[in-house]
């Protein structure tokens, strides 16, 4: 369809203010805890035993302990991030720090004997997974019959561009496969996991950030400084840092416009 120019500058400007004022409205976007929410609807007993996949720093791994009474046995491939986790749990009321453990491990060899976990909880990690038939495989053997999964990650939709994909993938780490929502989808059902819920998160999380602390702008502007001047930053900090900086911004950046979209899987066995 041809563009009415006659509409851009005559009717246009007549309903500009009306439809920014719109926009100003959120639109209520569920925000990170919805995976708490989530968990909680699994009306799991205290004292059931979870795998936090990829705990990072072990900030998740708390949160388990603490709203639900979980044992949760954290695990991830980096030593510096089991470090942080072990030392954050021994400032912990004993209650709760003497739930919580870190272990060396990954998506695909989990320390973990054969159906004995209620809980698989994975965020923000399948994406950085090789083979994600071999993740979902070994979810499935660690669980015992009814226990449940709930993953979280990011997803490529079809505004990304395949030359932002290459780039960004590439710096962020992430193996462009696992970030297909069709190779996630067949990668459960080879598993033979049940599927109880797939959520779509969408832009909500990047929504929600905005309208919070204005992040999601701050990381716009960031982005347009790194782009505008990259040999100031270059110099400063190195290449490596600044590729990493524009990376994270550029990912924040497309996570709100859509670029990137965002699902939580929620799975049973058996």
């Amino acid at each position: 369809m041809a563009w009415d120019r006659t509409f851009f500058y005559d009717t246009y400007p007549r309903l500009e203010a009306a439809f920014s004022a719109r926009l100003d409205e959120s639109l209520a976007p569920r925000d990170p805890s919805v995976l708490l929410q989530v968990v909680r609807e699994l009306d799991l007993r205290p004292d059931s035993r979870v795998v936090d996949v990829g705990c990072g720093e072990g900030a998740h791994a708390v949160r388990l302990a603490t709203h639900f009474g979980f044992r949760v046995l954290g695990i991830d491939p980096v030593q510096r991030h089991l470090d942080l986790a072990r030392a954050a749990r021994r400032d912990l009321v004993p209650d709760i720090s003497s739930r919580l453990a870190f272990e060396r491990g990954t998506a695909t060899h989990l320390p973990v004997a054969d159906a004995t976990l209620d809980l698989v909880w994975c965020r923000d990690v399948m994406v950085h997974v090789e083979h994600p038939d071999d993740a979902f495989a070994e979810f499935a053997r660690v669980l015992r019959p009814g226990g449940h999964v709930v993953a979280f990650q990011a997803v490529a939709t079809d505004l990304l561009g395949d030359e932002e994909a290459d780039w960004l993938f590439d710096v962020m780490g992430v193996v462009p496969a696992s970030a297909d929502p069709r190779v996630v989808d067949d990668a459960i059902a080879r598993s033979g996991l049940h599927v109880v819920d797939t959520i779509d998160a969408s832009t909500e999380w990047g929504e929600w950030s905005q309208e919070q602390d204005g992040s999601g702008g701050r990381a716009l502007l960031h982005l347009a400084r790194l782009l505008r001047e990259p040999e100031r930053y270059r110099a400063e900090f190195g290449d490596a840092a600044y590729d990493a900086m524009l990376g994270d911004c550029r990912w924040q950046v497309y996570r709100t416009m859509g670029k990137l979209g965002a699902r939580i899987d929620v799975l049973r066995k058996g």
